[in-house]
C-alpha cells in the first residue's frame, strides 16, 4: 500500500514546507487536483456529491500541477507527485505533453499522470473547448502524449488531432504511469488501457462495489493479469482499514485532509496541518522514525 497526501486546497505559501514535512514521515507521495478557475455563481452540478455543490469557493487554491510539481521537486528528493486528476481535455494533446513532460524531467521521473475528462462545462467554454467530445479527444489525446513524452519523432492523424511528423525534446526517461479516473463505463474502461484507475473519497464499505465493477469491466477486457494500481481516499479509516482494502486490490490511498466539520475547503495554519499530518502517519503509516 502505498500512502499519498492530498495537498489539494492548501495555501501556496505552505507547498513547500508541507511536501517536505509528508517525505520526513513516511508518505509515497503528494497529490493535488485541477481547475483553471472557480466561477462566482456555480453553474454545473458537481457529480461528485449528493447535493451537487462543489465544497470550495473561488479564494481555494488551485495551482496548476505541473509547475507545482517541478517546484515541489527541487525540494525533495524521494517524493513522488499525482495529478488527482488533470482535466486532459481541457487542453491540447501539445500544450499537455509538454507541461508533463517537463515536471516528469525536472522531477527525476517522479511523476504520475492521474487523468480524468472533467465535469464542468463552463471552463471548457471558456477556454475554446468542446465539452460534449471531452471523452473521445481524450483518447487520442492519451495515444498521443506518451509518443510526444518519448522524445521521437511522432505522427498522428485522428478525428480530432492531426499532427504532421514532429519531436517535442527533451524526452522522458522512461514512460510515465497513466491512471485514470471517473466512474464511468467509459472511464473504467480507459483505465484499463492505462496503468490504474482512480476515486475520489469514500467510506470503506463503499470502496468494495467500486471494486467489483472494476473487476468485471478489466475481466471483460481481459486486463487483469497486468500490473494495475487503484487509488481512493478513504474517510474515517480505522486500523486494519487499509489491510483489508489492500486485500481487496487497492493499492494507493489518501492520507488526512484538510477540510472543515461541514467537508468544506478552509483556510488553517500550517503547524494545524502538520499535526493532522504526523497523526495519520503514526497510526497508518507505521513509520518509526516519527
Amino acid at each position: 500500500m502505498k500512502f499519498w497526501q492530498s495537498l489539494a486546497f492548501v495555501e501556496m505559501d505552505q507547498m513547500v514546507d508541507l511536501a517536505q514535512f509528508c517525505e520526513e514521515v513516511g508518505f509515497h507521495g503528494v497529490s493535488y487536483g485541477d481547475h483553471l478557475v472557480t466561477t462566482r455563481d456555480q453553474v454545473d452540478e458537481y457529480l461528485y456529491r449528493d447535493s451537487g455543490n462543489i465544497f470550495w469557493n473561488p479564494e481555494t487554491h488551485w495551482p496548476d500541477p505541473w509547475v507545482l510539481t517541478a517546484a515541489l521537486a527541487q525540494a525533495t528528493s524521494t517524493l513522488h507527485f499525482l495529478s488527482t486528476i488533470y482535466i486532459l481535455p481541457l487542453r491540447d494533446p501539445l500544450n499537455a505533453a509538454k507541461a508533463l513532460s517537463t515536471a516528469a524531467y525536472l522531477s527525476g521521473d517522479r511523476v504520475t499522470l492521474g487523468a480524468g475528462v472533467g465535469w464542468q462545462k463552463a471552463e471548457f467554454e471558456m477556454v475554446g473547448q468542446d465539452f460534449h467530445t471531452r471523452g473521445k479527444r481524450a483518447d487520442e489525446m492519451l495515444e498521443i502524449i506518451p509518443q510526444l513524452m518519448a522524445g521521437e519523432m511522432t505522427e498522428f492523424h485522428g478525428e480530432h488531432y492531426d499532427l504532421p511528423p514532429v519531436q517535442m525534446s527533451p524526452g522522458t526517461r522512461k514512460p510515465i504511469p497513466i491512471m485514470i479516473g471517473g466512474y464511468a463505463p467509459a472511464a473504467m474502461r480507459r483505465a484499463c488501457r492505462f496503468d490504474g484507475w482512480m476515486a475520489t473519497s469514500h467510506e470503506e464499505e463503499e470502496i468494495y462495489p467500486l471494486l467489483d465493477t472494476l473487476n468485471g469491466i478489466r475481466q471483460d477486457q481481459e486486463s487483469v493479469g497486468k500490473s494495475f494500481d487503484i487509488w481512493t481516499g478513504v474517510k474515517n479509516p480505522v486500523d486494519g482499514t487499509h489491510e483489508r482494502l489492500a486485500e481487496a486490490g487497492v493499492t494507493m490511498v489518501n492520507g488526512t485532509n484538510f477540510l472543515d466539520e461541514d467537508g468544506r475547503t478552509t483556510l488553517s495554519g500550517i503547524d494545524d496541518k502538520k499535526r493532522r499530518i504526523e497523526a495519520f502517519a503514526r497510526q497508518f503509516i507505521h513509520k518509526t522514525t516519527i
